[in-house]
């Protein structure tokens, strides 16, 4: 399995090549184009083939570095213990995260779910950084649980885990009409997200309908 340090580093260097391309941006905008942007990505072990595929992959990951709420001071400080997903602190801090995204109107429907998910037992979290996936479980309604084991699957960096995960329509990702994706080995529903200051691949059974694509 890959260190919590070696992840933070990971995800350091991709908010570094962000912080780098605002900055080239600022100060030559008129200048500036793809090619550095890809040159500057590529520095920071980001994917920047020109597959649309790619391209896709490096936009989703960006965003999520983007709105990443952590201050630059704190950027490099040790993870958390309730960035474990087999522990009960994780469990609670995830479903502290469910509750909070469900305020928002755009993401309600797709968070009930997966709350719901979660109370019934169906919720499972990955997290290949770490090599880990474990079946989530709520700590309200089953306070005696104070951890479970993970079941190992392969280690990968992010990139390649959704390139792998996320099916695809053409050149757009899937979505259910709840807005959530959807995994293209399971057929799941699909959440790619942040609880505290790492990100995890949440997935839930759905139902047996059509989606749609964006």
């Amino acid at each position: 399995m890959v260190s919590s340090i070696d992840l933070s580093t990971r995800l350091t260097a991709t908010k570094l090549a962000l912080k780098a391309i605002r900055e080239q941006e600022d100060n030559s905008a008129a200048t500036s184009s793809s090619s550095s942007r890809s040159s500057l990505l590529g520095t920071y072990g980001v994917d920047t083939s020109s597959s649309s595929t790619n391209t896709r992959l490096t936009q989703l990951l960006a965003q999520y570095a983007q709105s990443s709420s952590e201050e630059t001071a704190s950027e490099t400080t040790e993870q958390t213990s309730s960035g474990d997903i087999t522990q009960a602190g994780f469990m609670k801090d995830l479903k502290a995260m469910l509750e909070d995204l469900s305020k928002d109107p755009a993401k309600a429907s797709q968070a009930k779910a997966m709350l719901d998910a979660l109370a019934a037992g169906t919720l499972t979290v990955s997290d290949p950084s770490e090599g880990a996936q474990v079946l989530a479980w709520d700590v309200k309604s089953d306070s005696k649980t104070t951890s479970k084991p993970a079941t190992e699957i392969a280690t990968t960096g992010w990139s390649d885990f959704l390139k792998d995960h996320l099916k695809r329509d053409g050149s757009a990702y899937a979505k259910t009409a709840s807005g959530a994706y959807v995994d293209s080995i399971s057929g799941d529903n699909a959440f790619f997200g942040s609880v505290g200051s790492r990100y995890y691949y949440l997935t839930w059974p759905q139902p047996k309908t059509g989606t749609l694509t964006v």
